[in-house]
């Protein structure tokens, strides 16, 4: 099954932490924290001119393969709609050791309750820690589920339980 991930680096306050242009990322070396080999082991990188519907088609293919969407100011947005739309497995996180203080922040409000659990974690020399969190499934589909009873209940004004036999 593919599997779709996100990769952020961050700082300590939840903002987008700019790789190219930011001169605490060269003084961090994160060339030495794993970033490359992430990229490299992704099959296809996601940007926003990738619909969120092929990636939900791509993600029931039978392969391992490996969709990257990595989080810049230019990207933000359209993964956070991926995650809105649960079309997320993965979520790879670097934390730099310095608070912006101000600038974009990643996660955004409006967010759906998703539950994931810790897949690894690892810290670095030089500050940096990486957090890999994966999808709970099992508590995702309920999620869902919930969230499409409430939109059905509120558009027909009808009372709904979860119990499905006649009665």
């Amino acid at each position: 099954m593919g599997k779709v991930q996100i990769l952020a680096v961050l700082t300590m306050d939840g903002c987008l932490s700019s790789e190219l242009y930011d001169k605490a990322h060269q003084d961090l070396c994160l060339d030495r924290c794993g970033l490359d080999e992430i990229r490299k082991k992704a099959f296809y990188r996601v940007t926003p001119d990738y619909s969120i519907s092929m990636l939900h088609e791509w993600r029931k293919d039978c392969t391992n393969i490996r969709y990257l969407a990595e989080a810049t100011p230019d990207t933000a947005d359209y993964i956070n709609g991926l995650l809105r739309m649960h079309a997320v497995d993965e979520i790879i996180l670097y934390t730099v050791p310095f608070i912006s203080g101000s600038g974009r922040h990643f996660f955004k409000s409006a967010l759906p309750e998703q539950h994931w659990t810790l897949s690894s974690l690892k810290s670095y020399p030089n500050g940096v820690c990486r957090i890999i969190y994966i999808l709970d499934k099992k508590q995702d589909s309920q999620n869902v589920r919930q969230a499409y009873i409430s939109i059905f209940r509120n558009r027909i004004n009808v009372p709904i339980t979860n119990n499905l036999s006649r009665r």
